[in-house]
Order: structure tokens, then sequence, then C-alpha cells
């Protein structure tokens, strides 16, 4: 059930309240803080834009018409259409040869001089274009992105909207690999501009943005789009909604990612942190309270930007007046998030194995210089014994191990041989296998549990078969805590949060999970994709896609490696030849005119 977010007094009494969920989520998966229903299915609305764009970018388009860093940030925006916008985007239709006329929304106002602008505690920098037209809609510069890439696709712009189009289908499949999501799984709907919107747990919206901004197991060459895509953002933050507001403050933070859209959805990222941020407002009243929101995320994280966090409590006035002009109430910020006290633990201090670290230390420090053939040099760092305490005369007692003479090595008398058997290296299993060995073993081990994760939930649609291995493998490393140590407690706590779920932890190069029609990585350049993969999914006005899809969905989920995938490399070509080029996330294959 949601949590209450936000209290709007009259007076000093409480007249309204917004409820709502959050959903905190690392990019391994792991859910780190929550509040409300965080399973809960919901649209992604605007905040999937920077999704969207990627097909786009991944084909080349952007460098093909030689689209400027502030002309991709566009494709991103849920911009308010001032004139800075306008001018952007004109350029765009400029470059591409796009008709703003093709896109399917109506003509309208700019944003930046609704009643919500007025709500901006800064508005100088607000300049909205005067009239009506479709360029001033919010969503025009992610049309033109779609746009752009149905016509790579099909050699025309038209029908892009639609949902079983060649660009829908790309982008269905980016949604389900962030999301880790099958895409029999997301919801469909049609967003306030016209084309596809797409539904999922809330937890799920978040993972795609932790995973946006920690793509560890995506291609070498998809990382680099996610990047360059985020930098457009960074240095023209303005361009996604405008001066003044949230995002224009969070975006300018090189660390942080922010999108938001509309009726109530706020998405957001920490790069430091590792982390994907999702809120969702019950009644999708959510704009004048997103600077408040956020601020209080950011405070209970224990996010270190002071100066941002002040700066996002005043985006907007929190003060009510009445019609008189006269100030009746406030509003402010009430929750509480649940986090797992493990998140703040500092970080367990890594062991080298290799010893490399030390290597490096030396090196550093002009240990590199020592030659290992001069035998002074050698002798310098070899300790003195007889200077030692432990061996001088009368000093033998420190040492049981040691006899008498403090020369001779006794095992019997150590502690660490209990048994009194002298220690042989073939009974230690470490001594039989070399570091490679060892960490082969460990990696066959990680697979081994991701595949009995893969095959759960090819078994059943919910998590009851993966909460059942989970428990048993559990079971089997319980131990007593009387019979560990504190420290070992506690690197057992580490382990464990407060949904049953593992916490933050390094991000390790593993896969994820493979989209059931298509692998928007897999398919190369001049390679057709298999013709069930291909195959347009159905029309059909229930959300999702249809009951009898989900064998050949289950059917085809699999585990694959994005990252020894082959990065390709797009080759400009002269538009007017029509030629289709068949990028390495295109499923689908069209014949020229």
């Amino acid at each position: 059930m949601s949590e209450v977010l936000i209290k709007e007094y009259r007076g000093n009494i409480v007249e309204n309240v917004h409820r709502g969920s959050i959903a905190i989520v690392s990019s391994t998966g792991d859910t780190v803080a929550y509040l409300g229903d965080i399973e809960k299915q919901t649209y992604m609305r605007s905040a999937s834009k920077p999704i969207q764009v990627l097909p786009t970018l991944l084909a080349g388009l952007h460098r093909r018409f030689n689209l400027t860093d502030e002309d991709v940030a566009m494709f991103n925006s849920s911009h308010w259409g001032s004139n800075h916008h306008i001018f952007v985007l004109e350029e765009i239709a400029r470059k591409t040869g796009l008709n703003p006329d093709d896109m399917i929304m109506k003509p309208c106002s700019s944003t930046s001089a609704s009643a919500l602008a007025a709500k901006l505690t800064d508005r100088s920098k607000l300049h909205p274009r005067q009239g009506q037209s479709k360029l001033q809609h919010c969503c025009s510069g992610k049309h033109f992105s779609l746009m752009l890439l149905q016509r790579e696709l099909t050699g025309k712009p038209d029908g892009y909207y639609l949902k079983d189009s060649p660009v829908q289908q790309q982008i269905i499949n980016f949604i389900s690999m962030l999301s880790q999501t099958p895409t029999y799984k997301i919801g469909l709907g049609i967003d306030g501009c016209g084309v596809p919107v797409f539904a999922l747990p809330l937890r799920s919206i978040a993972m795609s943005y932790a995973k946006l901004m920690d793509p560890f197991s995506m291609s070498g060459e998809l990382r680099d789009i996610i990047d360059y895509n985020f930098s457009c953002i960074h240095k023209y933050p303005e361009k996604i909604n405008d001066y003044g507001t949230p995002s224009y403050y969070i975006n300018q933070n090189p660390d942080l990612i922010m999108k938001d859209g509309s009726r109530g959805v706020i998405c957001m990222a920490i790069k430091s942190m590792k982390l994907g941020i999702t809120v969702k407002l019950e009644d999708g009243w959510t704009d004048e309270f997103q600077g408040l929101i956020i601020a209080n995320i950011l405070e209970q994280l224990k996010y270190d930007d002071t100066e941002l966090i002040e700066k996002l409590k005043n985006c907007y006035s929190t003060k009510l007046y009445n019609d008189c002009g006269i100030e009746v109430g406030h509003s402010e910020v009430d929750f509480k998030l649940n986090i797992d006290p493990i998140f703040f633990e500092p970080a367990e201090e890594y062991i080298d194995t290799d010893g490399d670290a030390e290597t490096d230390e030396l090196n550093d420090e002009g240990g590199s210089d020592i030659s290992t053939d001069d035998d002074a040099s050698i002798q310098e760092y070899i300790p003195d014994l007889g200077k030692d305490s432990a061996f001088e005369q009368g000093s033998q007692d420190v040492n049981s191990a040691f006899s008498k003479d403090a020369s001779t090595y006794d095992p019997d008398a150590d502690s660490a041989f209990a048994d009194g058997e002298p220690y042989s290296p073939e009974n230690d299993s470490a001594f039989d296998r070399t570091p490679d060995e060892i960490r082969a073993a460990f990696d066959r081990k990680v697979a081994e549990a991701y595949d009995k994760v893969s095959k759960a939930t090819e078994e059943a649609d919910d998590d009851s078969v993966i909460d059942d291995i989970i428990s048993k493998e559990n079971e089997k490393q319980t131990i007593e805590k009387s019979d560990i140590s504190e420290e070992e407690q506690r690197a057992m706590r580490n382990k464990k949060s407060i949904l049953g779920m593992n916490v933050v932890r390094p991000s390790a190069n593993r896969t994820v999970i493979s989209n059931p029609r298509v692998d928007p990585i897999s398919v190369k350049p001049g390679q057709a994709a298999p013709a069930e993969q291909a195959k347009p999914v159905s029309q059909t006005e229930t959300s999702g896609i249809a009951e009898q899809a989900k064998n050949t969905v289950r059917s085809s989920f699999q585990v694959f490696s994005p990252v020894s995938a082959e990065p390709t490399r797009h080759v400009a070509q002269d538009y007017t030849s029509r030629d289709i080029k068949l990028a390495n996330i295109i499923s689908q294959k069209k014949k020229d005119d």
C-alpha cells in the first residue's frame, strides 16, 4: 500500500495528503530502500525517454545527420516549449529533412506559459513561444528520434507510433533488457502524445535507471552510447524541462541523472552509489512537489551535496495562497524510507590475493628501482632476526612454538596444530589449485546460481520457486552465532537486507536477461534475425503481449553475454540511396523501395 509523501496545510490543519511509493534499487537488482508498494504496475510515461533514444543513437543516425550534443539532449526531453527549445527542434528538422507536421500529436501551447511554470521560484529565463505548434509539444524531441529510426528501418517515418512498428519493437526490447522484465510482462498503453507507453513494476523501473548509470553487463558499444547520451543531458540540462526546474539542477551534476514523467512519475539515478530511484504519486500530482521529494530522498541516503538539496527544496514555492493573494498555508514533505542499515556501513577493505596492490605500492614509491640481483639491496629488506625481541636471549617464551634455542620450530607446540599432527600442504585444498583455478571455481558457482534462477523463472510467473531456492541455499549456510566471531557475523549480515535480498555489492561482469523475441546485441550487421524473433506481435487491446505468446517467450528465454559480443561500427551512408542499414540492434529488414 502507498504511503503519505506530501502534506498540504491550510493554517495548522492538514487539508490534503499526496500518497505514493518509492523504490530504490542497485544496478545488480538488489532492493536497497523502499516505501509503499514497489511491485505495483506503473507506466513509465516520459521517464522512458532516455531508453527510447538508445536504438536511434546505436544506429549512428545522430552522426549521419551531423546532430549536435544539444540536438541529442532534445531527444530525451519533456521540454517546456521555450524559444531556446523550439530553435533546436527547428534545426533538427532542417538537418534530418523530417517534417514536424508528420508528428501524430496536435499543436499545443508552451508549458513555460502554463500555471505550473508560474509556481517556479525562478522564472527569469522562461521565454515561451507564442501561439501553438506541434514543436511546442513537450514530446516533440522524442518524436523526431522515433521518426528518424522508423525512416531508417522502413524508408519512411509513417507509422512510427504503432506498437507493432519496427521502431517500437526495438524500444520494448531495450526496456526489457534494462529493466530485466520479459516483454510479455510489460504492459502497453497509449501515452499522452500518441505513442506506446510501457508499464512495469515500480522496482523494475528503478532497476532500469540503475542499469543505465552502471551498464556493466552491456556490450561496450552500448555502454559508450549510454555514456554519450547522458553527457549530452549533463551538458544541456535546461533542454530536459527548462531553466529553474528540479531536473535542471540535478542534471548539472554528472553523478546524477533525472527524468520525470506525467501523472506523478519521477526517475533518477546516482552513479557513485549505483542506485536507481523511482517515485510514483498515486494522484498524479507531482510536478510542484518534485524538488521536495527528491531532496528528502537524497538527504535520507546521506548524499553529499547540500547545495543541490537546498536548491531542490526551493525550486517551487511551498506556500499556499488564496484567490486574494494572501498566504493561507504551505506544503511539506513527510515520509521516511525503509533503508537497509547495511547500506550505510563502510565497504570492507579489498583484499588483493595476487599481491598486485603491494607491488603497485612499491612501484609508486620507487620500489621498482630495487635490483633483485643486488645482494645488498635484498639484504636491506631482510629483517635482522638478532635484533628481534622475540629471538633475544631470555625471550624464548614469547612464542611457545619455538624450542629453547629459539632456532627450531616445533609444530606440535603451535596452537595452529592443536591435533598434534604436522601440517601438510597436501591436506589443504587451497594448495591444490592455482589462484586462477580458485577464481574459475567461484565463477562456476555463480553461473550455477544464475542458471537455477533462470530455470525457476521459466517454470513460474511468480517468485515462489526462486524464493524456495534462495531459502534452501540460506539454510545450508546457517551457522550458529556462538560459533563465529563478531567480525564474521558482521560479514554475514552484509549479505542480507530488509527484504530478504542482497544489498549493494560490486558489479560483476555477469549477463542480463535475453529479450524474448530478439537479442538486440547479438544480431550483427548483414545477419537477419530468426523468423520467430522477427515476427511482429499481433495488435491487441489488452495490456502487454497476448496470452498465447507466453509459451514461445518462455522457450526462448535464456541468459546471454553481451560483454562478449563484438562491437560493430556504423558506416555513414547517403540516405538518398534508400539503403536500409542493419545495425546490431535491428531485428527486421525491409527491401529497398
